[in-house]
């Protein structure tokens, strides 16, 4: 990145008549940050009785959420993924028919199950059952079921493409002509870098459904259960005393992350679920962990490195004082680290895990050594993240005059 140094000839407020002003700096971040936020969140179903507004404002949480945490919402996207993956495969494996954007909706709580004494969401697993059993047929759940239900909206996609691809060619070009990158520009480029990522495992999502599909069973829970298999001891007691689905034995929608997480926090009740919650709609918090793949493990875990590189690229950009720079580089190469940090306790542990040989069915999202471990991380994490936001806002009031300089796209032409 462009280096500043104290003989630079700085700058308040600009404004921009003949040249990048400060409100143009703020307006292409800030725009490009908001469609990357906003257009790459792919919220589950809500449940029937949500209003536009209700669900409006829980899009404004989540992005929120990922402002604060976009390598976070790449993890989850990932997660979902993985999950999604391994349905299809389990129905391709039988010669069955099946997508990737057909495990999405289904997990996404797209699906649901009508008895003759109750209802509720099921996902691929519980629907590859069902159908195994001969209950349902998946007509319902083809592709252009799918695609009636989601609203993806191609022109806005088509519009963050084109100015995200805007964004980054200003900087590269500025770059190219030793023109200097603000901190704004610098944590903007970050946050591409995940959205990418992010858009990338959740491509095949349906997009903003609000109408599941309902499957209508003509039988009781009980009696589902009692045809189900071995799994199902007594048919009688799993229809009441279930705890996370009534198919649970097939698929309990865990490890869970945040449920897991969840118990070491006292006087928390956000994490309490309840069986009548669990029927209305799949929570948005939902963040399976990783389904041993290595690949993706591999992806997911460059992406959140590359996120945290870009802030070290900026080592020697130009700050309002020195004391700036000096905690600017602090904060860079600890969030850095922590990165680090965050995938080595990930993979140390499972490695553990492998080792003691836990079975499936006696895994937890995070253990009691993982949530100590991560807890220390997400603290110092949460503090870096806060300054790394605000800084940028800060160094406005104090730019080097090349920052305000237009970029020259004439001297990219060729001259014959």
């Amino acid at each position: 990145m462009s280096a500043g140094n104290s003989t630079d000839r700085r700058l308040g407020w600009q404004s921009s008549p003949n040249a990048q002003g400060t409100i143009d700096i703020i307006w292409g971040c800030m725009l490009t940050i908001f469609l990357c936020v906003w257009t790459v969140l792919t919220l589950n179903v809500p449940a029937r009785d949500t209003t536009k507004w209700a669900f409006t404002r829980t899009k404004i949480k989540w992005a929120t959420i990922a402002l604060f945490g976009p390598e976070w919402l790449s993890g989850m996207a990932g997660a979902q993924w993985s999950i999604a993956r391994r349905a299809k495969k389990q129905f391709r494996d039988e010669g069955i028919e099946w997508t990737m954007r057909q495990s999405f909706f289904a997990d996404m709580g797209g699906v649901r199950v009508n008895l003759k004494d109750d209802e509720f969401p099921v996902t691929s697993k519980h629907i590859y059952v069902l159908f195994k059993l001969g209950l349902i047929k998946l007509d319902a759940i083809n592709p252009a079921v799918i695609e009636d239900r989601s609203k993806a909206d191609g022109v806005a996609k088509l519009f963050t493409i084109v100015q995200t691809a805007w964004f980054i060619l200003q900087c590269l070009a500025r770059l190219i002509q030793h023109i200097s990158i603000t901190t704004l520009e610098l944590s903007t480029i970050a946050f591409v870098v995940c959205t990418i990522g992010t858009n990338i495992m959740w491509w095949a999502k349906p997009k903003d459904v609000s109408v599941p599909v309902i499957l209508k069973i003509d039988c009781t829970l009980e009696s589902l259960l009692a045809m189900a298999g071995p799994q199902i001891l007594d048919a009688k007691s799993e229809a009441v005393n279930w705890k996370w689905s009534p198919l649970e034995k097939f698929d309990d929608l865990r490890p869970n992350f945040l449920v897991d997480v969840g118990q070491y926090l006292p006087y928390t009740r956000s994490f309490k679920l309840s069986q009548a919650s669990q029927k209305i709609r799949f929570r948005n918090d939902r963040f399976p962990p990783l389904e041993r793949d290595w690949a993706l493990g591999h992806f997911l875990s460059v992406l959140s490195l590359s996120f945290g590189a870009v802030y070290v690229a900026g080592w020697n950009i130009s700050f309002p004082t020195r004391v700036e720079l000096i905690v600017w580089r602090i904060c860079t190469v600890m969030l850095f680290s922590l990165v680090v940090a965050f995938w080595a306790v990930d993979a140390g542990v499972e490695l553990h895990e492998r080792k003691k040989k836990v079975a499936e069915n006696q895994k937890v999202a995070v253990t009691p050594v993982k949530m100590a471990l991560y807890a220390v991380i997400a603290v110092v994490y949460v503090t870096i993240r806060i300054y790394i936001l605000i800084e940028p806002f800060v160094c406005l009031r104090s730019l080097p005059a090349v920052a305000f300089k237009t970029v020259e796209w004439s001297s990219f032409i060729p001259h014959f």
